[in-house]
């Protein structure tokens, strides 16, 4: 997940309002990672399809039961355990899954002469009313990203709460609940700033997804592309009061 440069630095540490260029970056972020191939729905996707007995591409079966490989430069691990409607356990997970208890890690590492990258993810799900085409995904999850370069670091975290639906290609319904902090840090390793913003991402079937941060900041992500576009505040108050949204731009 991307992080943007946080601009001025702060002499005392203390937590700083987020500006609006760190919203637009935070938004930014989600959007990558919620889209078709993101980290987050590319991962819940997989999940569901282990559970029903399909592997995908570069994950195997290891020694402990899991399942573990990498793809686009990250490495994974999902360890399941599956069950029929009525509570009987399947093993191993194939079509006749109805639920599954998931636990899975993610994680990548980037080291160039100049600049450093790390991302550490991990994940607990409960899976339910799995059919071959959709999944209901809940449970919790956290996430770790650092930059470091010759001048600064840059520290982002989040908690995640998820009840979301998912098909074969996408997140189709639900919410993602993220508490996410930031930090930058001064070459002599000081705290130059840091804030927190909480978000709130819904899924839709029609392939978007509405985003609000702390409440007062709309958009609209394609999740097709990971595109994200500000909703103007006289139509985001129609999400939120369940006025018709029609005449969204």
């Amino acid at each position: 997940m991307p992080l943007a440069a946080l601009g001025t630095a702060c002499a005392d540490g203390t937590r700083d309002t987020p500006t609006e260029e760190d919203y637009a970056d935070i938004a930014t972020s989600i959007g990558i990672t919620a889209s078709h191939q993101g980290d987050e729905v590319s991962a819940l996707r997989a999940a569901a399809a282990l559970a029903r007995g399909d592997v995908p591409p570069g994950l195997a079966r290891g020694n402990d039961g899991g399942f573990t490989g990498t793809t686009a430069g990250r490495d994974y691990h999902y360890v399941l355990t599956c069950h029929t409607a009525n509570g009987a356990a399947v093993a191993p997970c194939g079509p006749t899954s109805t639920g599954a208890a998931v636990r899975t890690t993610w994680s990548s590492e980037l080291e160039l002469p100049y600049l450093a990258v790390s991302i550490a993810h991990d994940a607990t799900w409960q899976l339910t009313g799995i059919t071959r085409s959709i999944a209901h995904v809940d449970g919790i999850g956290h996430l770790a990203y650092d930059t470091r370069d010759n001048a600064s670091g840059y520290h982002y975290r989040y908690d995640a709460t998820y009840h979301v639906v998912v098909d074969d290609q996408r997140a189709i319904g639900g919410d993602i609940e993220l508490a996410i902090s930031t930090e930058h840090t001064a070459p002599a390793g000081t705290v130059a700033r840091r804030f927190a913003i909480d978000a709130q991402l819904t899924f839709s079937p029609d392939d978007t997804a509405e985003l609000t941060l702390d409440g007062t900041r709309h958009y609209r992500i394609a999740l097709a592309t990971g595109a994200v576009t500000p909703i103007a505040p006289s139509l985001a108050a129609r999400f939120t009061t369940g006025a018709p949204a029609s005449g969204r731009g």
